[in-house]
């Protein structure tokens, strides 16, 4: 099979693909969908089982073109969407499973932003649907039953910078959640890091952890709920290179302790810090009460251990004296 290899065609090069056992840069500079989307069906293989695979990738500049895959989607097709989801799934084998170097690498590419646009369309499209199902049901209730109609709708264009998240209808989006659990594992490993969590804050146009704290309601699945609590704990750890000072987990305050434990802690969890009471009183109302997790203190127990010896033979009782008081007294017999 001879597919065009690169952006020009009139080269006409047999394709490069990328297999079980051979890495080849060039595979992923392929313009044919199909040996795309073959190499990197084995480059997922790939990118969670070798770590060599994984330095590579941030070195030659594979994990850039991934992610310049992921931003320049445009077609909702199967095999453009099957093409997305596994330069998606690569990316994210990179960041769960790489050093941190070379997490701060996967930062460095711009993947942040299309995490925070995948959680943000997302978030956008739930919202737009709920509002549509209002809508249907106060149109019930004023006119009889009509034929219900395909919803097609796309979802608002302004929602995401990701042109085929922009093309999806709201329906496929909601539908997409493996691709909110993949963003939510990358972010939980990303966030461990002081660094990366204050660029969390600061270089994006929405605050990451203001928005992760939203798939922390009861009304996600529970995987989803679980790693967005663990992105939100790391949100609230300290910073050992400022000498393990705290930062306000009310997310719109972002003030640092000037020393450690100047802050109070949560009572319940243990976990979140809070410049005032003010800050405290308006996370529990933006989304800490859904993260917010009774720390289990375990019960001291006392062990007594006990060693059974053998009893020793009775010795045979001799006649005892006589007391002053003329009765005998008790023999002891040792056991």
């Amino acid at each position: 099979m001879r597919e065009p290899n690169f952006s020009v065609p009139a080269q006409n090069r047999a394709t490069v693909v990328i297999s079980s056992t051979l890495y080849d840069r060039r595979a992923l500079d392929c313009t044919a969908t199909l040996p795309l989307v073959n190499s990197l069906t084995h480059l997922a293989y790939m990118t969670s089982t070798s770590s060599r695979i994984r330095e590579i990738l941030a070195a030659d500049g594979g994990l850039e073109r991934l992610v310049k895959i992921l931003a320049t989607c445009q077609r909702t097709d199967k095999h453009t969407l099957w093409k997305w989801s596994l330069a998606f799934q690569c990316v994210v084998n990179i960041g769960v499973r790489g050093t941190e170097a070379i997490r701060s690498r996967v930062v460095e590419t711009g993947t942040v932003h299309v995490v925070l646009s995948i959680l943000e369309n997302f978030l956008k499209a739930l919202d737009q649907a709920r509002t549509d199902n209002e809508q249907d049901q106060r149109q019930l209730e004023l006119q009889p039953p009509a034929p219900a109609k395909p919803k097609s709708k796309p979802v608002d264009s302004s929602l995401s910078s990701i042109p085929m998240l922009n093309n999806l209808s709201v329906e496929d989006v909601l539908h997409r959640e493996e691709d909110i659990l993949f963003s939510l594992q990358l972010l939980a490993y990303l966030s461990k890091y002081p660094h990366i969590r204050e660029s969390f804050h600061k270089n994006y146009s929405h605050n990451v952890f203001s928005v992760v704290e939203k798939f922390t309601h009861r009304l996600h699945p529970s995987t989803v709920i679980y790693w967005a609590g663990v992105i939100m704990r790391n949100a609230c750890r300290k910073d050992e290179a400022r000498g393990g000072i705290r930062q306000c987990a009310y997310m719109h305050c972002g003030k640092w302790e000037r020393f450690p434990r100047e802050f109070a802690k949560c009572r319940r969890c243990r976990k979140a810090k809070y410049c005032s009471k003010q800050c405290q009183s308006k996370a529990w109302g933006e989304g800490h009460r859904w993260w917010c997790v009774e720390r289990q203190h375990a019960p001291v127990t006392t062990t007594t251990t006990t060693t059974i010896t053998p009893p020793a033979p009775a010795p045979t009782p001799s006649p005892a004296p006589a007391t002053a008081t003329g009765t005998a007294a008790t023999p002891t017999v040792a056991t």
